[in-house]
């Protein structure tokens, strides 16, 4: 896999943008690593390789750690009650962001063929 300068930037409203950028070089893999497949669509749109680095790592749908007994407590009434329908919106998800890789990279297909048959064409118009 050849190396990329493709990184994910989080900008926070309350940082200034050159710690993010900092934060982002140093604690977070690159996009190319967060995502299976990076396409040239993704990788020509900064804002949707994010957006897609982003899906890939909170698409499931996981209680937040529970602090103290009674939360521990709420946390596992909350499953044992909505346990089959949060595994359900868990599998909805995890279709749904493959769904989007697929179509992203169907999409990539596309262009790379548009663009042979606009340079045959192309080609062929020149004596």
């Amino acid at each position: 896999m050849q190396s990329t300068n493709l990184v994910v930037i989080h900008i926070e409203p309350d940082q200034p943008v050159a710690a993010c950028i900092e934060q982002a070089l140093q604690g977070e893999r690159a996009a190319l690593e967060a995502l299976p497949t990076m396409t040239n669509v993704a990788l020509g749109d900064p804002y949707l390789a994010q957006q897609l680095v982003e899906l890939h790592q909170s698409w499931e749908v996981a209680p937040q750690p529970a602090q103290g007994w009674l939360a521990r407590l709420r946390t596992r009434l909350a499953w044992w009650l909505l346990g089959r329908e949060l595994q359900q919106i868990n599998r909805v998800h995890a279709t749904l962001v493959r769904l989007n890789d697929s179509l992203i990279v169907q999409l990539d297909q596309e262009r790379a063929a548009r663009r042979r048959l606009e340079e045959q064409a192309a080609y062929e118009e020149t004596p």
